[in-house]
């Protein structure tokens, strides 16, 4: 299954056969179409649900990293999402507004990416633009061949060496969150069966949804943006 839709296994041809290259700091999407807000988007108040825009923030971000990590020759992966450290909402986005994203990859470890996401919504009437989102995701690259294979992430050159400083504390710090968040968690979460009333368990509900093609990657896993869209 693709990361949008897609066959599960590579195109045919995909030798994986790339040109060498160390990009400099930092690594920026292209601008992808812009994308009107129509109402099935939205809720009833007008203002574009949250998910919808979580959504189009994870597929920038997968889209570039998945693009870096196969600017080099060796084996053909996919940017897998492990993480959204931090996503603000600024400012609501409206039915009518034209939603701009844009992402850059902003750090890389040996085996992690960083990448940071803005969104713009702009008024296609009067011209105006603001700033609805910000977000900081981290992805890792998976073989296609072997989903339990971390690939290595192709090095990038910063222009000052600060950059690269700050872009290793942020990694430490969000690692080390991510370990605690995965301790804290455990593996397995029980449904509480026959709850109590009045409590938090008993006034929990559940959204069950089958999962289809376009909501998949090459691996065959849920991507987060799917998660959020539901």
């Amino acid at each position: 299954i693709g990361p949008f839709g897609g066959p599960s296994a590579p195109p045919r041809g995909c030798c994986c056969s790339r040109v060498t290259s160390f990009p400099r700091f930092t690594l920026l999407l292209p601008p992808p179409p812009p994308r009107i807000m129509r109402p099935d988007d939205a809720n009833v108040a007008g203002n574009v649900h949250g998910g919808t825009i979580l959504k189009m923030i994870e597929e920038a971000g997968a889209i570039i990293s998945t693009r870096h990590c196969n600017s080099q020759n060796g084996e053909c992966c996919v940017a897998a999402l492990a993480q959204v450290e931090r996503t603000d909402f600024l400012s609501p986005m409206c039915i009518g507004e034209v939603a701009h994203v844009s992402a850059e990859i902003t750090y890389t470890s040996k085996h992690s990416v960083e990448v940071q996401v803005h969104v713009m919504s702009e008024n296609i009437l009067t011209g105006t633009k603001k700033l609805t989102n910000k977000a900081t995701l981290w992805y890792v690259p998976l073989s296609l061949k072997n989903v339990d294979k971390v690939l290595e992430v192709p090095p990038v050159v910063y222009s000052r060496q600060e950059q690269e400083e700050e872009g290793r504390k942020r990694y430490e710090a969000q690692k080390l969150e991510r370990m605690e968040t995965t301790w804290r968690n455990g593996d397995i979460v029980q449904p509480v069966l026959n709850p109590e009333p009045n409590t938090v368990s008993y006034s929990q509900s559940s959204l069950i949804h089958l999962v289809g093609p376009s909501d998949c990657t090459l691996h065959g896993f849920v991507h987060g943006g799917g998660h959020a869209a539901i």
